[in-house]
């Protein structure tokens, strides 16, 4: 079950409705600010922290979650201890989800 993550999208009414996508207390202090720069909506002025729509992440398992607090160098040696192939070229994210696969499969 996804839970909500506190992320969430506000726009930037002086730079053409560009997106940014941050913490929801992030996002209450550029809606707070006298300029009144950020919006809710790309449509218009809203700024009720309430109308913006979180998103919802995939729940982690203790695995996913031991792997994520790994550095990428501890992750490469355990990808090259498990023997996943073109793991010198992946990030960290890419290295998380190949190890978790590994695991999915044994």
């Amino acid at each position: 079950m996804a839970t909500d993550s506190s992320i969430v999208t506000i726009y930037d009414l002086k730079n053409e409705g560009k997106p940014l996508t941050c913490h929801r207390i992030d996002a209450r202090e550029f809606l707070a600010h006298p300029l009144g720069q950020w919006s809710t909506s790309p449509d218009g002025k809203k700024v009720a922290i309430g109308d913006a729509k979180g998103k919802e992440s995939g729940d982690d398992s203790g695995e996913a979650m031991r792997f994520k607090a790994m550095t990428n160098k501890a992750l490469k040696v355990l990808a090259e201890k498990t023997f996943i192939p073109g793991y010198q070229r992946m990030n960290k994210t890419e290295l998380v989800e190949a190890l978790l696969e590994d695991e999915k499969a044994d």
